[in-house]
């Protein structure tokens, strides 16, 4: 089947379905791919949706075997995982018929306890190569590889998640050296295909498959956008986040002689919501409701409010820019501090009215963006912003969105020395090394070395943190009181790119 016919086949999934759908081809091997789900809803604009690709999955399945695969991400962040901690998308995919999911990053983002329970709640499988117990032993209820038969055809699935900085209670191990070793179980246990379920970045899967040539095909997360890589005639895909697109893939022929077809598949309002799990997603999204209230306007912004994350992770951003501002209003502190990781918006908000559900959503983590403030030196404060420049996380969620200072830095200076001349004060002065600000920050990165901080300055207050105010809340209350309910860009530059003629 040619890469034309594969997707012919997948637009005729689309449609009404009075003809009959193009011939596959004979004992094919089948997966639909999901990765980085945060919200089972539609989105902004009718785009994505759980009860519409749960049609697709339907209509796929009826005409022969097909493996529904989730790369990961889908536990946290969100709204609705802000208050039930992932328990509404283990339901949904439950009802979505999910097959098979690894772990992303931010199913770390839960207390183990509450992660055992999300797993073994799970009707589908989770699978991972590399991530473990800190001891080493297996996560309950979570697989290190796995075989199945499909049209005849022995496939071998694994998982792998990249490294970062979590809770104590887990490890995982390099990537790499795991997917040798599994890769090397499925060889010896006679996978005729052996396909890997990764949450990392395309260059990390498109790198394993070059060392690794017996993995036939990988199924990506992590990237939030729909992509199809090749090597040698194997692919690496992923799509888009939030459902707005899921990949289809169909593989057919034998034990090294492989053929692939991928199509990305629009999740939109042209497919029809399953309605099971509709019911599932409206029940929880009502539980919102009565758990947030009716939506109200708490402002209006005068320019759209662009959450890309591309932009605020390396640089000052409108959103940061206010955000920062609120928690130096609200806390009474000299500076505010916040990772840009926190900052999550799926669309721009337009020109016009903001709502409190709006600014929910912005700030979905539960208490990672509670705020503690402390005293710390110029000097330590320094510490601080030379690590948000650094190499290992600029670019990150770790860059540090700013109130009540500025700073120059030039990316291209050995990490530890990027930042230029002084740290400045609000209104121009020097912060000199040995005065002592009051700072606040967002718990994640001050209490629970996040993205690499260590803030050991912060200890007396993190003992505080649950009585710590919400990021959330001191936004709305800022919005309201400090500006009236006018949302405006910021004036000035706080964070200055050396040789970058923008602010930033």
């Amino acid at each position: 089947m040619s890469r034309l016919a594969g997707l012919t086949l997948l637009l005729g999934l689309a449609g009404c379905g009075g003809s009959a759908p193009p011939p596959i081809p004979l004992n094919p091997v089948r997966f639909l791919l999901l990765n980085d789900v945060y919200d089972a809803d539609t989105i902004a604009g009718g785009r994505g949706g759980l009860a519409r690709v749960a049609t697709v999955r339907n209509r796929l399945a009826a005409q022969g075997p097909v493996v529904f695969v989730l790369a990961g991400d889908v536990l946290s962040p969100s709204v609705l995982s802000k208050y039930y901690r992932g328990r509404q998308m283990i339901e949904a995919f439950n009802t979505a018929k999910l097959d098979y999911a690894t772990l992303g990053n931010h199913e770390f983002d839960l207390e183990l306890d509450t992660l055992k329970a999300r797993i073994a709640a799970s009707k589908f499988r989770w699978i991972s190569s590399n991530c473990t117990l800190a001891a080493g032993s297996p996560i309950p209820m979570v697989l290190p590889w796995d075989t199945l038969r499909i049209s005849g055809h022995k496939v071998g699935l694994f998982g792998l998640t990249l490294q970062g900085s979590y809770r104590p209670e887990v490890r995982c191990a390099d990537p790499d050296s795991a997917a040798s070793r599994v890769v090397e179980t499925l060889s010896t246990e006679g996978a005729d295909l052996i396909v890997g379920i990764t949450h990392q970045g395309v260059q990390a899967d498109r790198d394993l498959l070059v060392r690794e040539p017996r993995i036939d095909l990988i199924l990506g997360g992590h990237e939030h956008v729909a992509l199809d890589s090749t090597v040698s005639g194997r692919h690496v895909v992923k799509a888009d986040a939030n459902a707005e697109s899921a990949q289809f893939v169909t593989l057919w022929g034998g034990k090294g002689s492989w053929r692939q077809a991928v199509g990305r598949v629009p999740i939109d309002a042209g497919l029809p919501a399953d309605t099971a799990v509709a019911r599932v997603v409206t029940e929880w999204q009502d539980s919102l409701q009565r758990r947030l209230g009716p939506e109200r306007t708490v402002g209006r912004t005068v320019a759209p409010i662009d959450p890309d994350a591309s932009l605020s992770r390396r640089r000052e951003s409108m959103l940061g820019d206010l955000v920062s501002d609120a928690i130096r209003a609200g806390t009474g502190a000299d500076i505010a501090l916040l990772n840009s990781g926190t900052l999550r918006l799926d669309e721009i908000i337009p020109a016009g009215p903001v709502t409190n559900h709006h600014l929910e959503a912005i700030l979905p983590f539960p208490d990672q963006t509670r705020i503690v403030t402390f005293s710390m030196t110029g000097a330590q404060l320094r510490r601080v912003l030379e690590h948000s420049v650094s190499s290992r996380v600029w670019g990150t969620g770790g860059f540090l969105q700013v109130s009540g200072l500025s700073f120059r830095f030039d990316p291209a200076r050995p990490s530890g020395n990027r930042l230029l001349g002084d740290i400045r004060r609000d209104g121009g002065g020097v912060l000199n090394p040995t005065a002592s600000v009051r700072v606040a920050i967002g718990a994640y990165s001050a209490c629970d070395s996040g993205d690499g901080y260590q803030i050991p300055e912060a200890a007396p207050a993190c003992a505080q943190r649950e009585s710590a105010p919400r990021a959330a809340d001191l936004l709305i209350r800022y919005i309201a009181d400090s500006l009236d309910g006018r949302i405006e860009t910021p004036k000035g530059s706080r964070v200055q790119q050396a040789g970058n003629t923008n602010p930033g």
